[in-house]
């Protein structure tokens, strides 16, 4: 592997404070308005307490949304496109 190589969590959310946040039911198109797990989080900007940062292999998104203010999920979500899954 190239030493230049960042991953997309390295591209796109590591050292990001101001972060754009969506429920990740809301971003998987496999859901349509009629299925029951459907969820019309629309995505927003949120400003983080830190930068998001990595901790071994975890991603830390200090002061995040605890869950989804339209549907509740409080494990799946995307933070600039990238999906971070807490406490499962």
């Amino acid at each position: 592997m190239s030493e230049s190589y960042q991953d997309q969590y390295e591209r796109r959310l590591l050292g990001e404070k101001m972060v754009t946040w969506q429920c990740g039911v809301a971003a998987n198109p496999e859901f349509d308005e009629d299925d029951p797990e459907f969820c019309d989080h629309e995505p927003e900007e949120i400003e983080l307490d830190e930068p998001a940062y990595r901790d071994g292999q975890k991603i830390v998104v200090p002061g995040r949304p605890s869950h989804c203010p339209e549907c509740g999920n409080p494990h799946d979500f995307r933070f600039n496109g990238c999906s971070v899954v807490f406490g499962v």
